[in-house]
């Protein structure tokens, strides 16, 4: 992805980092799927390309939203896992999926992770966060 000069609105500064498709897939898998290997992320139902995958994991590296823990033995063995400023991000991830909610006719309310967003956000966030106590605040 080409980065712009910096730039003083927090809009396109947070666009720039995650504001591609890819980027909130891998994000959204993180934070909500618990994904944390290349291969979880390249088994999502969205299929994504293995060399787009890379280069989003790599961004998100840089831009500071996650950190790659390299495998000790073998590459497949490498984690991905959000930063204080990845899990930053929950209030906009299920911001933009209430608008979902509200605007996709499509979405399928039997997955329990959107009942539960429906009912009890507050709720979801906690339990989820739980699975990253080992991230430094």
């Amino acid at each position: 992805m080409k980065k712009r000069a910096s730039t003083v609105c927090p809009i396109v500064y947070a666009l720039d980092i995650w504001g591609d498709p890819w980027s909130l897939v891998i994000l959204r898998d993180v934070l909500i799927h618990n994904k944390r290997h290349y291969r979880e992320f390249l088994a999502s139902r969205e299929r994504i390309s293995t060399n787009i995958l890379s280069a989003r994991l790599q961004s998100l590296v840089e831009a500071g939203l996650l950190i790659k823990i390299e495998g000790e033995s073998n590459r497949a063995q490498t984690m991905y896992r959000p930063t204080q400023k990845a899990l930053d991000l929950f209030p906009v991830i299920f911001a933009i999926m209430h608008w979902g909610l509200k605007y996709n006719p499509n979405t399928d309310m039997s997955i329990p992770i959107m009942q539960e967003l429906k009912a009890d956000e507050k709720g979801l966030e906690q339990r989820l966060l739980r699975n990253f106590d080992d991230v430094a605040t």
